[in-house]
């Protein structure tokens, strides 16, 4: 089963540095208005997972992909 791994926090520089150090596809998403960004990481693996809730002032949650569609 696929899974994905969300981080949240309000410090760009941070996540950008954190998912430059990964292994698997990732995207950075942003909501300026409100200075939040979510990294996603796509088949993050149990150590990224661990490691993403060990960073301090970010959340972190890890889903399984029950059912995913290409855009079209």
């Amino acid at each position: 089963m696929k899974r994905v791994l969300f981080v949240e926090g309000t410090d760009e520089a941070a996540l950008r540095s954190f998912a430059a150090g990964l292994n698997h596809p990732w995207r950075l998403l942003a909501r300026p208005e409100q200075g939040l960004y979510l990294l996603e990481v796509t088949e993050p693996g149990e150590e990224t997972g661990r490691a993403a809730a060990k960073l301090a002032g970010f959340r972190s949650w890890t889903f399984d992909v029950l059912d995913e569609r290409a855009g079209g």
